[in-house]
């Protein structure tokens, strides 16, 4: 059941990302990052009325509010990657993510490596170099140089460690409270973190924040979705096995941004993804 909700997931995310991508040529990035949130409230919100409220701990509290204010900040570069380069080229950097839930724990903990998570860490690193192989005549490093020469690349490189890290402090605001009771407490506290900033980009002007609903709630409605099924997935399973598996939104971003956004270079990067992908298992399964 785990892996079909984490299927799902991953395919709301990547829906929710092509919409965005194609709200972002007349909406700016910080404008984007809260209607993400904010639109996804009229979906979660009613869902308060047939669940339980949980009592809630400090433990709770401390790790809400670490995955917010992280959140805050990787939406926004997130919504900005996405307005300023190619989906296929971007999103399959998200494939990292298991690389850095495997690196935190050694660092930490002292864990080492299993062969077979070695495997998945050569793999990843061959399918990050694959996602830019057009840049290889330039030279032999600079697909992997390009992350740091593209921002929107460099951007994704930096959300998927961040995203390693909320993924695990997530968790644990689940263990004390509810998946569904903290899927809404978390949007609602980043659509309300979000609220200062635009308001400040619009200049106190509401009208902005309403111009296109139709394509907002559609944005909203695929984010919902995705968050209620990512964290019921990820209540249920260890964290680098579900977010693996979700990982493989990468690939349905890659094939929106060939269908809708014509973009180019693609067969290189479908390849890229999939190797990424079998990387990101191998280490969920070491």
């Amino acid at each position: 059941m785990w892996y079909l909700i984490t299927l799902i997931s991953g395919f709301s995310f990547a829906t929710a990302d092509a919409f965005s991508k194609k709200e972002s040529k007349r909406t700016s990035a910080i404008i984007l990052a809260w209607i993400r949130e904010a639109y996804a409230l009229p979906f979660l919100l009613p869902i308060l009325f047939f669940i339980k409220i949980p009592e809630l701990d400090q433990t709770f509290w401390i790790a809400i509010a670490i995955c917010v204010v992280m959140d805050l900040i990787t939406t926004f570069l997130y919504m900005k990657a996405i307005q300023i380069a190619p989906l296929s080229l971007t999103i399959p950097y998200l494939g990292l993510t298991p690389l850095f839930l495997l690196i935190f724990p050694t660092i930490i903990l002292g864990e080492t490596l299993s062969f077979l998570g070695i495997i998945g860490v050569i793999l990843i690193s061959i399918g990050t170099y694959t996602l830019q192989l057009d840049r290889a005549k330039y030279g032999l490093f600079e697909p992997w140089l390009a992350i740091f020469k593209n921002r929107g690349s460099l951007y994704m490189f930096l959300i998927a460690i961040s995203y390693a890290i909320t993924a695990t402090v997530g968790k644990l605001a689940i263990q004390h409270s509810s998946a569904l009771f903290m899927t809404i407490i978390y949007f609602s506290l980043l659509a309300i973190g979000f609220t200062p900033f635009v308001m400040a980009s619009t200049k106190g002007k509401f009208k902005p924040l309403v111009k296109h609903p139709s394509s907002y709630l559609k944005i909203g409605f695929a984010m919902a979705v995705m968050a209620v099924t990512h964290f019921s997935a990820i209540g249920m399973i260890q964290v680098a096995y579900m977010i693996s598996i979700k990982r493989l939104s990468l690939l349905f971003a890659i094939l929106y941004g060939w269908l809708w956004f014509k973009e180019k270079n693609i067969k290189a990067r479908i390849v890229g993804g999939i190797v990424i992908i079998a990387g990101a298992t191998c280490i969920a399964f070491a």
